[in-house]
C-alpha cells in the first residue's frame, strides 16, 4: 500500500463525516489526468434554448446537430415536452461524448417527438443531468477513502445542483456540485451555496421519477 493511500485511509478513520456540507479537509477529490471511459445515461439541462453536440471536445469543432431543451418550441403547443435522454460514452476536459440522443419520452397519444441529433458528438459537461440517490462524495472512487460530503439521508440531487460531470470509472461519476438547498429543504442565499467536488454512487437515470434501487449509502 502506497504512503498515499495510507494517509486517505487514516483520514477516513479518524474524521468525523460532516453532514449538510463540504468537509472542512485539505483532501481534494482526485481528478483522473486524462479521458475516462463511460456507460450511464444522462439528460439535458434545461438552460438553454437548445445544445449543440460537436465533431470533437472543444468549443470551435463543427456543430453535427443539436438537442432540444424545454426552452425550445415544441411542433405542438398542447404537449408537455421532456428533457432529451443520451448515453454518455467518455468524459475529457469538461466535455461528455454522447450517442443515441432520444425525445420519444415526449408525447401525449399521438407521439410527437422534436428532431434530434442522434449519432455520436461532444456536448458540454455542464448541458448533462443524472440523478444521484446518494448522500455520500467520496475522495476517490471508493468508499475507503475519505468522505467528502455526508448528507446524512438526503440525495445529492434533493439539496445540490450539478454543475459538471467530470471523469467516470465503474459506476462512480466524479460530479462538480452546488449546495442549493439547507437541510430543510428551503432554498440557500447565493452567497450560502458552497461548491465541491466529489466521486458519487447511486445513479439514476431517469429525469422524471426516482429509481427503484437499494441505496448504496447502506
Amino acid at each position: 500500500m502506497t504512503v498515499q493511500r495510507t494517509l486517505v485511509l487514516l483520514a477516513a478513520l479518524t474524521l468525523p463525516p460532516v453532514v449538510g456540507a463540504q468537509a472542512p479537509s485539505s483532501v481534494a477529490a482526485w481528478t483522473p489526468p486524462g479521458p475516462t471511459a463511460c456507460a450511464f445515461s444522462g439528460w439535458t439541462t434545461n438552460q438553454k434554448p437548445e445544445i449543440l453536440v460537436r465533431a470533437e471536445a472543444s468549443a470551435t469543432s463543427d456543430v453535427l446537430g443539436s438537442l432540444p431543451t424545454t426552452l425550445s418550441d415544441g411542433p405542438d403547443p398542447d404537449i408537455d415536452y421532456y428533457s432529451v435522454t443520451f448515453d454518455v460514452t467518455e468524459a475529457r476536459d469538461g466535455w461528455l461524448k454522447i450517442k443515441n440522443a432520444s425525445d420519444d419520452m415526449t408525447g401525449g397519444d399521438v407521439s410527437q417527438p422534436r428532431p434530434v441529433y442522434r449519432g455520436e458528438g461532444w456536448i458540454e459537461a455542464a448541458d448533462a443531468q443524472v440523478g444521484i440517490q446518494s448522500a455520500r462524495g467520496y475522495a476517490r472512487p471508493d468508499i475507503a477513502t475519505e468522505r467528502l460530503l455526508d448528507l446524512g439521508h438526503d440525495w445529492l440531487t434533493e439539496r445540490a445542483t450539478l454543475q459538471g460531470i467530470v471523469a467516470c470509472e465503474g459506476d462512480w461519476l466524479l460530479l462538480d456540485y452546488e449546495m442549493r438547498n439547507n437541510e430543510k429543504f428551503e432554498r440557500l442565499a447565493p452567497k450560502d451555496r458552497a461548491r465541491g467536488r466529489a466521486w458519487f454512487r447511486g445513479l439514476c437515470a431517469s429525469a422524471e421519477t426516482t429509481c427503484d434501487m437499494r441505496s448504496v449509502d447502506e
